[in-house]
């Protein structure tokens, strides 16, 4: 059985630096999630894509950690959350009052697999941060190899397990 290392260990093994606030999304999505999935050079590829950029530029650190490198500048939550000079959307009054379509677009996305964004936030703004990471970390690590899982995945990218 391989040892099991949290998503911050993990990282750092990569020889990266982060910390647990790098892995906080301002829209309330774990960035666990996202570093599994910048290891996924298929889903690198669907997104570069999508989003118009090029495929080594979907190496994003997570939105409190972002480089100039980093496609995660332009997503419309940071540019947002930036622009508003707030830190996550829970602080905007537009997402108080569920009227950011942008906000709204992309928790529906997520809920569809699974990740309620509101929740997240909710979880953020009473200051558990390291419960709600450990409970994301859990859900998206795969069963028999023990590393990152992507959201949307059907089978694991590292050791090619069925996802259930």
């Amino acid at each position: 059985m391989p040892c099991r290392l949290s998503i911050i260990e993990y990282i750092h093994m990569r020889g990266e630096k982060m910390s647990d606030m790098d892995l906080v999304g301002r829209c309330g999505l774990s960035c666990v999630i996202y570093r599994a999935e910048r290891d996924d050079q298929e889903w690198r590829a669907r997104i570069a894509e999508k989003y118009n950029c090029r495929t080594e530029q979907v190496r994003c650190n997570g939105c409190n950690a972002l480089t100039s490198e980093c496609w995660g500048n332009g997503c419309k939550i940071v540019l947002c959350t930036s622009a508003k000079g707030i830190n996550f959307c829970f602080e905007c009054q537009e997402y108080i009052d569920e009227t950011c379509d942008k906000y709204k677009d992309l928790a529906d996305d997520y809920l569809e697999a699974g990740v309620n964004l509101r929740e997240n936030l909710l979880k953020i703004k009473e200051g558990k941060v390291k419960e709600w990471l450990q409970e994301s970390q859990k859900k998206f690590t795969c069963k028999v190899c023990e590393k990152p899982l992507a959201v949307w995945t059907k089978k694991c990218h590292h050791c090619g397990a069925e996802i259930n």
